[in-house]
């Protein structure tokens, strides 16, 4: 009889330990998110942000994160709108410098690596030669038996 308690009470201590480091691990989880947020600007300079959505415990928020940390501020503070329109104006001139200057559809990649390319003097075989296939055509139909 005393073996079976000692082994209740073991496992009863055992399950006390598991959901003690389970809910811990929770706590850890839900405290990446904003709960309180700040009306002040950052004096570092933003680098970036993005949005939160209010799931308890989190509130709506904007986290602008400079090289050093984050900063949950509150989403109608009065200088957060213009800073994310910067911040955006930033990025979309940063991304027309990386662009190619002209424009590459996938189309013109695909059908220039399809085929070889023919060259300028040699004449393209006529439609009437027997010995060449008639050309692919996507809205042809299957030949009925």
């Amino acid at each position: 009889m005393v073996n079976c308690v000692t082994v209740l009470k073991s496992a009863l201590v055992a399950l006390v330990l598991v959901v003690a480091v389970v809910s811990g691990q929770t706590a850890e989880k839900l405290s990446d998110c904003c709960t309180r947020v700040s009306t002040r600007k950052p004096i570092d300079p933003i680098i970036g942000y993005r949005f939160q959505r209010a799931q308890a415990p989190c509130v709506p928020a904007v986290i602008f994160q400079t090289e050093k940390r984050k900063y949950c501020t509150y989403v109608k503070a009065p200088w957060v709108l213009s800073t994310i329109k910067e911040l955006n104006a930033k990025a979309q001139i940063a991304a027309s410098t990386a662009a190619p200057t002209s424009p590459v559809s996938l189309l013109s990649i695909i059908t220039s690596t399809a085929s070889p390319p023919t060259p300028s003097t040699t004449p393209a075989p006529s439609s009437s030669s027997p010995s060449s296939p008639p050309p692919f055509s996507s809205t042809s139909e299957m030949p009925q038996e």
